[in-house]
């Protein structure tokens, strides 16, 4: 680990960790254990500097020793010093400290004088940034997890309900998790329950989720809450096994998927779905919002919002309308700097690279704004495209019947088949509606998306024939008119309009 870079004479290193307690004290066990001629001390801006010092109980122990300027101090010392820094990245907006790493990187590299810093994460400025080394900590592996546990039962009065042969379900459970929030989970879950229960282990790991500002936690939809959409069910179920099945090799495991077409044709509930059929927990990364006005604060956002994602693994991301987030990527350069090019880069890096139990569902309305996108990039990281087009007659009839269940209505379900060229939030806002003003006046109010993007619409279909999967199971072919409702002389309009809404049956819902 720290070992190799310190016979290698590097000076500075920087360690992202969000766990800088932790880190030093592994970084100085290992040190210490593996070199008697090294010295670790520690600094922090209100402590000083301190030796640390391993003590008979094997303790890690601090003995204060001075207030001066750290690095001003580590230039006095002898070799065979690691200075630990806590929280330095806060300093690197000085001059007089970037300049006091650069004027000490030599000397401490000729006598094995080190600083590391330990930070959450890490811009650095142009001065130095060939003289820093960046390193991740990981977070705490399964021997610690089980430490944690077996302290737990011996921490908390009582009797607490645990079965050794249950730890691998528990150290799942809280992977990806802190030393200090695994701690807390495992307290909570013995004090609440009187057992460790992996359910309220990784419902206390989502609040990661809400420490994030760039994501959102969301309920999975049952499936059956989704009218139509056969062929996407059908895929979604088939690639389950992906995530549940031994046989079948990591690499192989299902990465993500694009659902595009008409606003409100069931895009996103549809990423909802998927959630409650891969039995994972569901988040909405706002991809936008990673977007920072400092220099590297995007790419930073970028890499945190990864490495929280990494660590809730298994989890379906959901992201909506990516078409508008990436769209200045060809102009980043002369726009923003490169920060938009910078940060797609290197979020197709990531989705690449992952290996994690992590699902993509995105969402796109302008399929052409998307394959504009840096030649087709993002569309070549997609392992399946889907094209959701209207809903054909049966899904009608489906989804209608499911806003009725929904909304209390009695709808008929031969109503549908008016319902040309509807989408499915049409078909609700159309069954809301007639709670307040009745069958015909809401039918009369729904002025189908479809009419306003007749072209675009069309043009989508003709490229999803040769380069995508309908998510339909039926393809819906558009009418040029659709039939009024009134227009209808197969179905007369006092058979198919009776609603039937809290017991009245009267034409109208109350």
């Amino acid at each position: 680990m720290i070992s190799a870079y310190l016979k290698a004479g590097y000076p500075i290193l920087a360690v992202r960790t969000y766990e800088p307690d932790r880190a030093q004290d592994v970084y100085t066990r290992e040190i210490l254990a593996n070199d008697n001629a090294y010295s670790c001390y520690t600094w922090n801006i209100l402590k000083g500097i301190s030796q640390l010092e391993i003590n008979q109980e094997e303790l890690l122990c601090q003995r204060p020793v001075s207030n001066e300027q750290p690095l001003k101090w580590l230039n006095t010392q002898p070799q065979n010093i690691v200075l630990f820094l806590w929280n330095y990245h806060r300093f690197l907006n000085s001059f007089e400290i970037v300049q006091a790493l650069q004027d000490g990187r030599d000397l401490w590299k000729e006598n094995f004088r080190h600083v590391i810093m330990l930070v959450p994460d890490i811009t650095l400025p142009k001065e130095i940034e060939k003289s820093v080394t960046i390193i991740d900590f990981n977070l705490p592996g399964k021997d610690e997890i089980v430490k944690v546990i077996t302290d737990t039962k011996s921490g908390i009065e009582g009797r607490i309900e645990h079965r050794e042969e249950d730890n691998d379900i528990l150290v799942n459970a809280a992977r990806g998790m802190t030393l200090f929030e695994a701690e807390n989970a495992f307290a909570l879950s013995a004090v609440t329950s009187k057992r460790l229960d992996p359910d309220i282990i990784a419902e206390h790991k989502l609040q990661i989720i809400k420490k994030s500002g760039f994501m959102e936690l969301y309920p999975p939809v049952l499936e059956s809450q989704l009218g139509g959409l056969c062929n996407y069910k059908e895929y979604i179920h088939s690639r389950r096994r992906g995530f549940y099945d031994q046989k079948i090799p990591g690499s192989a495991r299902p990465k993500a998927v694009l659902l595009f077409g008409l606003p409100g044709g069931g895009k996103s509930l549809s990423a909802k779905v998927t959630a409650s059929v891969l039995g994972f927990p569901l988040i909405r990364l706002d991809i936008s919002s990673l977007k920072g006005s400092r220099v590297g604060e995007s790419e930073q956002n970028t890499r945190y919002a990864w490495k929280t994602i990494k660590a809730i693994a298994p989890v379906v991301v959901w992201c909506e309308e990516i078409e508008k987030v990436f769209g200045g990527v060809k102009s980043s350069s002369q726009t923003d700097g490169g920060t938009t090019s910078s940060m797609f880069g290197l979020f197709l890096t990531e989705m690449q690279e992952c290996t994690d139990p992590v699902f993509f569902v995105m969402t796109c309305n302008d399929v052409d704004e998307l394959l504009s996108i840096s030649q087709g990039a993002l569309i070549r990281r997609f392992d399946d495209i889907f094209f959701v087009d209207l809903p054909s007659p049966e899904e009608r009839e489906s989804i209608l019947s499911i806003m009725n269940r929904r909304y209390g209505t009695r709808h008929d379900h031969r109503l549908a088949a008016n319902m040309q060229n509807w989408t499915g939030a049409e078909i609700e806002k159309f069954v809301k509606g007639s709670i307040y003003d009745g069958t015909e006046k809401a039918f009369s109010n729904i002025k189908p998306i479809y009419n306003q993007n007749r072209e675009i619409i069309d043009r989508a279909r003709r490229w999803a024939q040769t380069n995508a999967i309908y998510a339909n199971s039926i393809i819906s072919t558009a009418q040029s008119k659709p039939r009024s409702i009134r227009a209808n002389k197969q179905l007369p309009t006092k058979e198919i309009c009776d609603v039937t809404h809290h017991g009245h049956s009267d034409g109208t819902a109350r």
